[in-house]
């Protein structure tokens, strides 16, 4: 009789809950959940051998829509609930505080509302709290920091708010992950953070904190990833930094941080990726970060450094992105900059004051894929031989005081560079380029990928290739400012996808195709 009457509390809750179901386009519920039928041999539905109560809910991604019933917090073995990747809404029913022996909760991805129940934090066994991508909204309820056993907190991706509490870890000594970004959560840092010992990531992004980096946020022994960017963050970044000893991933882009950048940081050997950009540092670049063995990513952009870059720099062979655009920073690039480069997929030194040559050697950087000079004082020929950067997707050489080879009068260059087929943008203008497109530039093997292609502000003469209509996904041509003459080639108006044509300050004559008539400019 116990057994029985044991499963018909089961039964009625998921009936209750079927009830709510709106949209269910797989019939995955409504022809397996029937009354009348043994509930534990239901789809995401598993029960335990002794008791013969249903211990898991397990109905992700099963594309299902309604709300969640009160009657859930009936079923009191359930141990595992996860309705994630599904489109439920409303809100989320306080009874769930009923279910304490709840160890797993997720509900992320999904369409539901309202503020999160102050009733879970009676969820003494729950190790895993996931309820991103969500619309919950509110305060995050200071009870669910009461959960000694909570190994992973996910809220990212939501509309929560207000600040959270200073002690927030003195009762996490298991907590390992916690996720809290694209919030609107708001105040300061809270302090303390080293008392959740056990922490190996933190993502605090994308939120209103603001005020100093807490000095004791660094004594986290474990911390492999801290993610702190697109906040509103003040001060100084703390010499203390260095007393993360396990840290991977470190972001602080997008706050408003001062001062130099610490020596200190050079003792991270553990780093494999650094994002301080778009901040307010300046000074120069230490010295000291040669001893990032281990990095891959670095960025440093947006900021007001300064100096040159340390030629130790450029012995961390591991490098992948070497992101340093918008600062103020000068020299020369080491004519064996591409030696010790082998995996470098993204270069981005624009907008800063660096002179001299392109080295040649930088076309042996063969995954290269984004390439950005642009806005420096770089002189001399471009190379020759950039076709050779095979996986090259952006270029970016404009406002320089580049030239091209004198000994022809062709830009000889781009008939290499036309054999990178995976090109989307290029940008040439406002150097010194002088001459004519080549005869023998085959744009159509630019045909399926390229988006843009400025060479404004040159001296490119000659006619108007009408090859340049083989560019079937050009979006944006820009080669206004040259010496080009003779007619617009009619061809140009059959160009579907273009949308800003740019040909003022040439010396081309007859009449404009209708088609480009109204083209931006």
């Amino acid at each position: 009789m116990s057994s029985s009457r044991t499963n018909f509390t089961d039964e009625s809750a998921l009936l209750a809950f079927i009830e709510q179901i709106t949209n269910d386009p797989d019939e995955t519920l409504s022809k397996n959940w029937t009354q009348g039928t043994e509930v534990c041999s239901w789809i995401g539905v598993s029960c335990s051998t002794r008791h013969h109560r249903v211990v898991s809910l397990n109905l992700k991604s099963l594309r299902l829509t309604g709300s969640i019933p009160k009657e859930i917090g009936n079923l009191s073995f359930l141990s595992f609930l996860d309705f994630g990747n599904n489109t439920f809404n409303g809100v989320i029913p306080n009874e769930l505080g009923r279910l304490t022996r709840l160890k797993y909760l997720s509900l992320q991805m999904n369409n539901l509302t309202g503020e999160i129940p102050q009733s879970l934090g009676l969820l003494s066994r729950l190790q895993v709290l996931d309820l991103s991508d969500n619309d919950l909204y509110g305060y995050v309820p200071s009870s669910i920091f009461n959960i000694s056993s909570l190994k992973i907190i996910d809220l990212n991706l939501n509309d929560l708010s207000g600040n959270l509490p200073n002690d927030m870890c003195s009762n996490l000594p298991m907590l390992q992950y916690l996720f809290i970004s694209k919030n609107g959560l708001a105040g300061e840092l809270p302090s303390h953070l080293d008392k959740c010992t056990q922490l190996l990531a933190l993502s605090l992004s994308y939120n209103r904190f603001t005020g100093n980096l807490p000095r004791d946020m660094w004594n986290m022994s474990k911390l492999q990833d801290m993610y702190l960017g697109w906040n509103k963050l003040t001060g100084n970044i703390p010499s203390e930094i260095q007393n993360l000893p396990a840290i991977q991933h470190l972001s602080l882009r997008n706050n408003e941080l001062v001062g130099n950048l610490s020596p200190t940081m050079g003792n991270l050997s553990t780093l494999v990726m650094i994002d301080i950009g778009a901040n307010n540092l300046h000074g120069n670049i230490p010295t000291e970060f040669a001893k990032l063995v281990n990095l891959k990513e670095i960025y440093l952009g947006s900021n007001n450094i300064s100096g040159q870059i340390p030629n130790s720099l450029y012995n961390i062979s591991g490098l992948e992105q070497i992101a340093l655009a918008v600062n103020d920073l000068s020299g020369t690039l080491p004519s064996n900059f591409a030696h010790n480069f082998p995996n470098l997929t993204g270069l981005y030194l624009g907008l800063n004051q660096f002179s001299g040559k392109i080295p040649s050697s930088i076309c042996n950087v063969s995954k290269l894929n984004f390439l950005d000079l642009g806005h420096n004082f770089f002189s001399g020929d471009v190379p020759m031989n950039l076709g050779n950067l095979q996986q090259l997707q952006v270029i970016n050489l404009q406002w320089n005081q580049l030239t091209n080879d004198p000994s022809t009068r062709e830009l000889g260059f781009l008939t290499l560079l036309s054999s990178c087929k995976h090109l989307k943008r290029i940008q040439l203008g406002h150097n010194l380029l002088r001459g004519t497109f080549p005869k023998s530039l085959a744009f159509s093997n630019w045909s399926n990928s390229l988006e843009t292609f400025i060479a404004s502000g040159n001296d490119i003469t000659g006619e108007i290739p009408v090859e340049i209509s083989k560019l079937s996904n050009l979006v944006w041509l820009g080669i206004e400012k040259n010496g080009l003459s003779g007619s617009i080639p009619h061809e140009l108006g059959n160009m579907g996808r273009l949308q800003k044509l740019t040909l003022r300050e040439n010396k081309i004559s007859g009449t404009i195709p209708e088609s480009l008539c109204n083209m931006e400019e």
